[in-house]
């Protein structure tokens, strides 16, 4: 988030960041394509670029707020051509900054660094072998040290959504989801059919199972469908996977001119055939370009509510309050002691987290006991303000 930090503080609102995040998932996009036009030529790498940017992972992301993982999509977009086009410090160089990241990306940058490892020998070999260590060792560091250092609780959060039955049964769960057929089916399905299922071919697609090994042992179902921000980071890997593979097909004889052209009509009707299911339909929609009543409710409110004043607030309307508020998520969660002045309920369109419709209404009953009033009600926005 650091990164964002200066474009922030000249531009504080939450569109600068929604903005930055679109920036780097079309950033991923560059490595990939430019390798794809040196190796199969410019029409290849149309067909790998359209496939890339129209992808269900990034959509996803996109339509669902701000994350993080927005800076690791193009770091895995270079390292992972790096890796393919066997320049292999760039590749490590790349992968070095995802453990900052994010906890469980020191895992993928382990990965890379193996592969570096196995395909290499003498002093590459080595770093590669660093580079391993040094994923893994973040990660640790990470989960067990630093996460549960600043965290209010004194623990790693996460840690309660991983399976109580030991490995086995967790890794039994998620073997039985995938063959089963539930949401993690899809998830694997959809992954391997936006590359024509020539991803495959690539060795470097095993760069992808830390993320879905962590994903699909969870005992959260949240995490394991194609939905959400979970699989932006899994589309650089995807499509650098295919190019690769493509390209080894070409130089060896495995993949026809046909067969390669196959496999990219393949790509390129998979990526326009799916736009009607996927958020950026909705641009052709008038309605999508109306102002929505809520946003100007809750402006309306906000103006009531004195600059830097504290707010606690349904978690999406939360960025339209934060650029000049204290702001805190309603209903409180159990580590949160704050006691906010003012409350700000989305009744109409309840987020459902961190507790459901039935919890917000409870917890707005609450309030209303505990020294809070009601002070406004427009278009399913609610104000309570403490004291009066």
């Amino acid at each position: 988030m650091v990164v964002f930090a200066p474009f922030y503080r000249v531009f504080p609102s939450a569109e600068t960041l929604l903005i930055g995040q679109a920036v780097l998932f079309a950033l991923g996009v560059v490595p990939i394509a430019r390798w794809a036009v040196r190796r199969l030529g410019t029409g290849a790498a149309v067909v790998v670029a359209t496939g890339y940017c129209l992808s269900w992972g990034l959509q996803a992301a996109v339509n669902y707020d701000f994350h993080e993982i927005a800076l690791a999509v193009p770091l895995l977009a270079f390292s992972v051509t790096a890796l393919g086009e066997r320049r292999w410090t760039a590749a490590m160089l790349w992968a070095l900054p995802l453990v900052f990241v994010k906890e469980d990306l020191g895992l993928t940058v382990a990965v890379i660094g193996g592969l570096v490892a196995y395909w290499t020998a003498g002093t590459t070999r080595t770093r590669g072998v660093l580079t391993a260590v040094w994923g893994v060792g973040w990660t640790v560091l990470a989960v067990k040290v630093l996460i549960p250092w600043f965290s209010a609780s004194g623990q790693y959060g996460q840690a309660s959504k991983l399976p109580s039955g030991g490995m086995t049964s967790a890794v039994d769960s998620a073997w039985n989801g995938v063959v089963g057929g539930d949401s993690r089916a899809s998830t694997v399905l959809l992954l391997l059919l936006i590359t024509g299922f020539a991803a495959l071919r690539s060795p470097s697609t095993i760069i992808a199972l830390p993320t879905l090994a962590w994903r699909f042992i969870s005992d959260n179902s949240n995490f394991w469908g194609p939905i959400y921000h979970y699989s932006a980071i899994l589309m650089p890997v995807l499509f650098a996977a295919l190019v690769d593979a493509l390209v080894r097909g070409k130089r060896d004889g495995g993949i026809s001119q046909r067969g390669r052209r196959t496999i990219l009509g393949v790509v390129l009707v998979v990526a326009i055939a799916s736009v009607p299911s996927l958020p950026l339909f909705r641009l052709v929609h008038a309605q999508t370009w109306q102002p929505d009543r809520q946003l100007a409710a809750v402006q309306a409110l906000a103006d009531r509510i004195p600059d830097g004043d504290s707010v606690g607030a349904s978690n999406n309307l939360v960025p339209r309050l934060a650029d000049d508020h204290s702001v805190s998520i309603f209903p409180r969660r159990d580590a949160d002691h704050t006691t906010p002045n003012w409350i700000m309920v989305n009744v109409e369109r309840p987020p459902n987290w961190p507790l459901d419709s039935a919890g917000d209404k409870q917890a707005v009953a609450d309030a209303l006991r505990n020294g809070y009033t009601a002070v406004a009600d427009r278009d399913g926005i609610e104000l309570l303000h403490r004291g009066g």
